[in-house]
């Protein structure tokens, strides 16, 4: 009888190895975009809905520079094209042995 535990902990450590990828996958394409939708909602829940829409514009500007100074992520754009409020950034997913992933997310709010 031959005692396989190598081919035992090879599969355990392979195992863990796709876990480990599949939630970092996770964490950069779902959960991260979801942080910062959620920072937009609860921007535009603290804008007052019965004013202009140019002075809630003005004050969804001023709310969401107080979420942009407290967030661990640097936004390449953030402001309103039209009627929506856009939000684009830029990360790397880093891999250390494959090539990084760069991915570039852009998330759109109606200001209205």
């Amino acid at each position: 009888m031959v005692n396989n535990k190598t081919g035992c902990l090879m599969w355990a450590l392979l195992f863990c190895f796709v876990l480990l990828w599949g939630w970092k996958l996770i964490d950069f394409y779902v959960l991260q975009p979801a942080g910062v939708k959620k920072g937009l909602n609860e921007t535009m829940d603290s804008v007052s809905r019965v004013q202009t829409v140019a002075a809630m514009q003005v004050e969804f500007n001023s709310a969401w520079a107080e979420y942009e100074r407290t967030s661990e992520i640097q936004f390449d754009f953030t402001g309103f094209q039209g009627d929506s409020f856009v939000v684009q950034w830029t990360d790397t997913l880093h891999v250390p042995v494959f090539p990084s992933i760069p991915n570039e997310f852009r998330l759109t709010k109606l200001v209205k």
